[in-house]
């Protein structure tokens, strides 16, 4: 189902832009008026003061809007919430081809055997972390590892069963079903298991006449989530949007003071 590893790219960025300004400057406290750039530098250094109030208006600004652009960069688990938010929830028999959500029980057709406490499953979403301790013990984690193992499996309602071809399956607001850890490594497991309550967006396809759901080409949308989970979000989701647009005109109404 694939593997890929955590790269944190706008944290490198951040920091990267931190240490070739910082280079740059004692570059140019040494060199003055060789090195590139030296007139911004030189004007910059003149006008400490008055750069200095600028930054400290412009610096949570750039802050707030990469926070911004790193939480509305769209992903699968975005786009599985927006659409599974606005779809009517259709009954088994009678799905019709296209993008489908459904609800249902969880059926096993082929066992798997999860990583960390060796059960019994579906499938599962599993996760390593290196494990470091700061100077004052405080643990922080970085994912090195993740992986998605599902097999095919089957959905039922009370009107019907549909199969599931899990390849491409996205985990979504699913909690970790276990957790395991060494002095260096932490291991975490989600997993599928047979008789669970689910609600699945997919696109239902056929097969010899026969309907299956596979991964939405079209919306890049194929996830699966705990069906009490998705009601608690579809409940508090309004409220967690409406919090995060007020505190923005907020900081907006602020900046604008400061800069008057």
């Amino acid at each position: 189902m694939g593997v890929k590893k955590g790269r944190p790219y706008i944290v490198y960025i951040i920091l990267g832009i931190i240490a070739t300004c910082f280079i740059y400057f004692i570059l140019w406290l040494i060199f003055k008026d060789k090195m590139p750039l030296h007139e911004y530098a030189f004007e910059i250094a003149n006008n400490y003061d008055a750069y200095a109030a600028k930054a400290v208006i412009l610096i949570p600004l750039l802050i707030f809007v990469l926070i911004f652009f790193t939480f509305m960069k769209p992903t699968a688990a975005k786009r599985f919430l927006r659409l599974q938010s606005s779809l009517p929830t259709s009954k088994i028999h009678s799905v019709a081809k296209g993008l489908a959500e459904i609800e249902g029980t969880l059926i096993m057709k082929e066992p798997l055997t999860s990583p960390v406490d060796h059960e019994v499953c579906i499938g599962y979403y599993y996760t390593i972390e290196n494990i470091s301790k700061d100077s004052d013990g405080r643990l922080s984690y970085t994912t090195v590892h993740r992986e998605t193992q599902c097999n095919d499996f089957q959905v039922t309602d009370d009107t019907g069963t549909i199969e599931v071809e899990p390849d491409k399956i996205e985990f979504v607001l699913l909690g970790e079903t276990n957790v395991s850890s060494t002095n260096s490594k932490r291991y975490t497991e989600t997993l599928l298991k047979n008789g669970q309550k689910i609600l699945l967006v997919g696109y239902v396809d056929s097969k010899n006449g026969v309907p299956f759901i596979r991964k939405d080409e079209h919306y890049k949308v194929f996830g699966i989530t705990s069906a009490s989970g998705i009601n608690v979000w579809n409940k508090y989701q309004p409220l967690l949007r409406s919090f995060i647009f007020t505190c923005s005109i907020i900081l907006l109404i602020i900046i604008y003071i400061l800069t008057q």
